[in-house]
């Protein structure tokens, strides 16, 4: 991991950081930006601090993954369903759907944002929003 170091009181044993990155991470695993980080870190401090991230990190990411396979099974099953109801086709089972929810299958965002309310990642919610706009 790359710190960006601006300042050090060799002295006293304080490292004074430019916490874009440490922000960064606090925020990947929070979901909101720290407001109680100290503008002085000793080096064990800082370290300690990474190393609690990267751990945290890692946990999210994995339950994100999982949550987000769960999500996918789930959407393929409503949209099978869709299709048994007549839908005929997936593009036109998720225009049902859209157009359920009051959203405009013509539109990326309110794809985006339906996708999103399904429990898509960001990768398929893009991917599926263009592809799908393009076919209306």
């Amino acid at each position: 991991m790359m710190v960006s170091f601006t300042k050090i009181a060799p002295k006293v044993g304080l490292i004074h950081i430019s916490d874009t990155y440490l922000s960064d991470m606090f925020k990947d695993v929070n979901g909101y930006r720290p407001r109680h980080y100290k503008e002085w870190w000793t080096t064990a401090e800082l370290k300690a601090e990474y190393d609690y991230l990267g751990r945290e990190l890692d946990y999210v990411m994995k339950a994100e993954k999982k949550a987000e396979i769960k999500a996918v099974k789930k959407f393929k099953k409503l949209i099978k369903e869709t299709i048994s109801y007549g839908a005929g086709d997936r593009t036109t089972a998720i225009k049902w759907l859209v157009q359920g929810e009051g959203l405009d299958f013509r539109s990326v965002e309110d794809l985006k944002y339906f996708f999103w309310g399904h429990g898509l990642s960001y990768v398929l919610q893009n991917r599926w929003a263009i592809t799908l706009s393009g076919k209306v």
